[in-house]
């Protein structure tokens, strides 16, 4: 089963850079600090999209609704993490050469992979 959580880990670890950097465009970042833009809740939406892809991918056996939900879930608690971030750094005009630009951004980063692990979590739990 560790391994298998392990796995997991890594195909979500490959999806955040797809979503976070890959497919993540301009657009889509000027919107994110601003609440209900097209922007954010597209990118926040390939954040779920791609979620339910890789729980498939896993073959976990789960119903296909659980699967949706934890996908929604991450697409839900995406948006709103980067929400925040984005509204700190308008706020407080940081920028990439502000250390706090980066203490933000690490702090976000680790909040979207501490929400894999709770997915993961809630994967092998239903699988136990």
């Amino acid at each position: 089963m560790e391994y298998f959580a392990i796995g997991l880990f890594a195909l979500f670890t490959v999806k955040h850079i797809v979503a976070d950097y890959i497919l993540q465009f301009s657009w889509m970042i000027r919107d994110k600090g601003f609440y209900g833009e097209i922007g954010g809740i597209a990118h926040s939406g390939m954040h779920a999209f791609l979620t339910l892809f890789v729980l498939l991918l896993a073959n976990t056996g789960l119903h296909i609704i659980l699967l949706t939900l934890l996908s929604i879930l991450d697409g839900v608690i995406h948006y709103h993490v980067d929400w925040v971030k984005s509204n700190i750094w308008r706020e407080k005009k940081y920028t990439s050469q502000d250390q706090m630009y980066w203490i933000t951004h690490g702090i976000d980063q680790g909040l979207h992979f501490l929400t894999y692990v709770l997915i993961i979590t809630i994967v092998i739990w239903r699988l136990i």
